[in-house]
């Protein structure tokens, strides 16, 4: 598999305080498309070139919670994770289902938190 087929999309994620303020501020104020909501768990909006992912912060954030991550989709877990670990990436995470996706998260340079993503309706 080549580097350009082995995701099928991208977006950072922020932590956020409140979902709705959030969610209302990115598609009101910047008009950019929501693409997904999942209640208060998770929202998606999109712009040109641009996808963000909304999740709440935690009630008792550790000072070492990071306030943003970057996400990649995969059509495979199982494949993409295979090919990253022959690569060197060590994963912190197996894979975790969480419906509607399937997750896995590692970490890259200066501990930035990045996951990969399996979702019929990623893209």
């Amino acid at each position: 598999m080549t580097e350009t087929s082995l995701y099928s999309g991208a977006q950072i994620t922020l932590m956020v305080p409140d979902m709705d303020e959030a969610v209302r501020f990115y598609t009101e104020k910047l008009r950019l498309k929501l693409k997904a909501r999942y209640g208060n768990e998770f929202a998606m909006v999109e712009g040109p070139g641009l996808t963000i992912g909304l999740h709440p912060k935690p009630a008792q954030p550790s000072p070492s919670s990071p306030s943003i991550s970057i996400g990649l989709g995969v059509e495979s877990l199982e494949t993409a994770m295979e090919e990253l670990q022959a690569r060197g990436v060590e994963f912190v995470t197996g894979i975790v289902a969480d419906s509607p996706i399937r997750i896995a998260h590692f970490t890259g340079p200066a501990g930035m938190p990045i996951y990969l993503v399996e979702q019929s309706g990623w893209r």
